[in-house]
């Protein structure tokens, strides 16, 4: 997969060839070249696990079985065919590019990385909003030691949890409890895996009745993701870095769910 005018090219520039294309018995014997690789190549992890074979546990040093010549070879052809195309596209292509594309491909992976860092956080960040909103109010009527089980008033309880985040219930007068209203947050900023939080999201509303208000905070809403959620009839999308900055779009939020579905509030808009 090693494209003839590559290889001359490289050839010409008197550029020892291993240090510009994967060869399967490199990754084999030293698998977490693959990083170096794929950086010139300017492929993510997952585009790679999607077309030939999964290689995190390659790069981290975590893979305990030896890599099959078949796999090596699938990843090594991968990869010199992208990096025989970044060097046909490019003029006068040096290793110097190579090393730049390593570089930004790096940046791009760490992005990705924080982006996710963030997005973990979120989710305690505005839970402990909201508790702390709740308790200025005085809408606390008794929670439990872990700060996850809240009694609010009018016969609501909030607790905290995954799937949802954050899910409020309501006791009816003849002692049944409903599901009110639930709050999802998702606040990874990486758009490449909006989809993806997407689907866990669904799969969480999916198991609310009817009459249950589904929210969602989103670090991200991608064209595609508001197109889905359209469909899925969530209409209540709030953004993680409005609420964290914005004093208007917390009151919103707060406004939609303490005084207009969970009915606890009289007015919010302080």
């Amino acid at each position: 997969m090693i494209s003839e005018r590559a290889w001359n090219h490289v050839s010409a520039s008197g550029i020892a060839p291993k240090l510009v294309f994967a060869h399967p018995s490199i990754l084999q014997q030293r698998p977490e070249t693959s990083m170096y690789y794929r950086g010139a190549a300017l492929l993510p992890q997952k585009r790679v696990a999607a077309i030939a074979v999964p290689i995190a546990s390659w790069e981290n040093g975590t893979r305990k079985k030896p890599i099959s010549d078949d796999d090596a070879k699938k990843v090594a052809r991968l990869y010199n065919a992208a990096i025989s195309s970044i060097i046909e596209g490019a003029s006068g292509w040096t290793l110097e590019n190579g090393y730049r594309n390593i570089i930004a491909n790096m940046g791009i992976g760490l992005d990705g990385t924080f982006r996710n860092i963030i997005g973990r956080d979120a989710e305690a960040l505005i839970k402990t909003r909201i508790a702390n909103w709740l308790r200025d109010f005085g809408l606390i009527c008794e929670e439990d030691e872990s700060g996850t089980e809240f009694l609010l008033p009018r016969g609501y309880s909030m607790r905290f949890g995954s799937e949802p985040d954050v899910l409020f219930r309501r006791e009816d007068p003849d002692g049944a409890a409903r599901d009110v209203a639930t709050i999802e947050i998702k606040g990874g900023k990486d758009p490449a895996g909006a989809l993806e939080r997407l689907g866990a999201m669904q799969k969480s509303f999916e198991a609310t009745p009817p009459s249950c208000v589904n929210m969602l905070i989103a670090g991200v809403v991608t064209s595609e993701m508001r197109t889905r959620l359209n469909r899925m009839g969530v209409d209540k999308v709030f953004l993680l870095d409005a609420l964290s900055h914005d004093g208007e779009s917390w009151t919103e939020f707060v406004n939609e769910v303490f005084h207009y579905t969970v009915r606890i509030a009289e007015s919010t808009a302080v």
